[in-house]
């Protein structure tokens, strides 16, 4: 009986964990990848556990894709610059992202230009943007 009980916990430890390491992996990343975005603000949202850029880019096709664009928390973003009033709607920013894999118009923020040419360093604590951020 105290095997079985000690197993039950166990596996439900694990089903506990799973969902947040999976939540905070890289996978769905393109890792190594990058796209530079230019294009207009339509929202920036500073909030736990994520801050979203959202923007949208016109192809050169001339249509336009709406993308968006993910941060860390607002804790791990603030020394690289980010702020609650850094992006406002109708801003032109220009941004590098890490593409997700499966084609979708999403991406994690690696540096970003705004109008006013500021640099923004790194939103995201992924190791590969460690490569991407500028270097002061």
């Amino acid at each position: 009986m105290r095997s079985g009980l000690i197993a039950s916990a166990a596996v439900i430890g694990l089903l506990v964990a799973l969902p947040a390491a999976a939540h905070h992996g890289s996978a769905s990343f393109d890792t190594g990848k990058r796209v530079v975005l230019k294009g207009t603000v339509t929202e920036w949202l500073y909030s736990n556990p994520h801050c979203l850029l959202k923007i949208d880019v016109k192809g050169d096709d001339g249509k336009v894709v709406p993308w968006i664009a993910e941060g860390q928390a607002p804790n791990v973003i603030f020394p690289a610059g980010y702020r609650r009033d850094t992006f406002k709607y109708g801003d032109q920013v220009t941004i590098t992202v890490e593409p997700f894999k499966d084609g979708r118009s999403i991406g994690r923020i690696l540096q970003t230009v705004l109008a006013d040419g500021r640099t923004l360093g790194v939103a995201s604590s992924a190791p590969a943007a460690a490569a991407a951020a500028p270097q002061p």
